[in-house]
């Protein structure tokens, strides 16, 4: 155990010291720092605990365990939104832990734990748990949103590269879902484990988990939300329209009549279609309603309403299209598979691959295939 303990905290000083040497840091480079700094602090605790069960450290090392869910919201947030400082409003998010740390300072000072029932520790353990899912529950929601954010305005949201982060987000679920498995496991006797054991499966899912965050964490560039110039409420939701739905909130002051509607809407396609605008894999909302002479609020009205599409199903729909009418031609014998989704707009393979699939039912190569042998 003190091998696996010596190998995750290397390995989370490590990427502290990474972070922490990278230049122009960020709020959320500081803010994944300290959260592998708390990390590092858990497994220092737990390492000592080993030789002294007793130790005051556990006092602190289990209200930092409030700390958690709110540096992961925090740094989630701090990816989306250009913060140069995090709010005065963000402290409240760790006043558990304060509340929590002000109970124990008294017997910390005299290096004794503090006089919890069990009953006690089992509600605080409970509550921790709770902070956690609850965080986990939040950072999700807020990755989703402006997920979609992105995919109202964007064409290519290769950018929004955030899959781990939700992924790591799943991760200390699981951590906590192996931890509490392991204390039941322990606690009736499940599997006749010794003291030695009973946090080894938590302790290896931790040292797995601070390797994915420090190495992604570390080449995560920021996916800044507030450079889309979005209307209050932009992107909030998805939205389908059919012409005599009652238009939301955000489409109110800009909003554009059925007819209007479809007149915008054969200029869009007439327009894409002559200009081959999808063809430029940076085209977002804004660009194309310039093109339009349209606002992007009209612009996004007409590609809900009458296309039932956000801005990204909208113009990669084009993409797939000008791919398979290609597929269908003699330019495929000049260029490759990869060669023909770029030049589509796509920017990269996973992406072209992707939409694909979703449109056709196929990935590219099966496609063409499909339609060689019907030759």
């Amino acid at each position: 155990m003190g091998n696996l303990f010596f190998f995750s905290g290397s390995v989370t000083a490590f990427f502290i010291i990474l972070l922490l040497s990278k230049k122009n840091k960020a709020t959320y480079d500081w803010l994944l720092a300290g959260w592998l700094v708390i990390i590092l602090f858990h497994i220092i605790v737990s390492f000592l605990s080993l030789y002294n069960p007793h130790t005051f450290l556990l006092e602190i090392s289990s209200a930092a365990v409030f700390l958690n869910g709110p540096i992961m919201l925090l740094y989630t947030k701090n990816l989306f939104h250009k913060q140069k400082a995090l709010s005065r409003y963000s402290f409240l998010h760790f006043l558990p832990f304060v509340v929590h740390l002000a109970i124990v300072i008294p017997y910390i000072s005299h290096k004794s734990l503090a006089p919890f029932s069990d009953s006690a520790r089992e509600v605080l353990a409970l509550a921790k748990l709770a902070s956690i899912l609850v965080y986990c529950l939040i950072a999700g929601s807020e990755i989703k949103r402006n997920l979609r954010i992105a995919e109202n305005n964007l064409s290519n949201t290769e950018a929004f590269h955030v899959k781990w982060l939700q992924m790591a987000i799943y991760a200390v679920v699981v951590v906590w879902c192996i931890g509490l498995a392991s204390q039941f496991a322990f606690q009736t006797g499940l599997f006749n484990l010794n003291p030695d054991q009973e946090d080894l499966a938590i302790h290896v899912s931790v040292s797995i988990f601070v390797i994915v965050l420090g190495y992604y964490g570390f080449k995560q560039a920021p996916v800044f939300v507030d450079e889309l110039t979005l209307s209050p409420g932009q992107g909030d939701e998805r939205i389908e329209l059919s012409m005599n739905d009652p238009l939301p909130e955000r489409y109110k002051k800009s909003a554009i009549n059925p007819e209007d509607v479809k007149k915008y809407a054969d200029q869009l396609d007439e327009l894409m279609q002559r200009e081959k605008l999808f063809t430029n894999p940076e085209l977002t909302l804004n660009k194309l309603a310039s093109c339009l002479n349209i606002s992007p609020n009209q612009l996004s009205q007409v590609i809900n309403q009458h296309y039932k599409k956000n801005f990204y199903e909208f113009v990669n729909t084009y993409r797939v299209e000008e791919v398979i009418r290609i597929l269908h031609s003699d330019a495929m014998k000049n260029t490759t598979m990869l060669g023909i989704g770029l030049d589509a707009g796509f920017n990269s393979k996973a992406s072209f691959n992707r939409y694909f699939k979703k449109y056709t039912g196929k990935t590219p190569s099966a496609y063409f295939n499909d339609i060689s042998h019907s030759t």
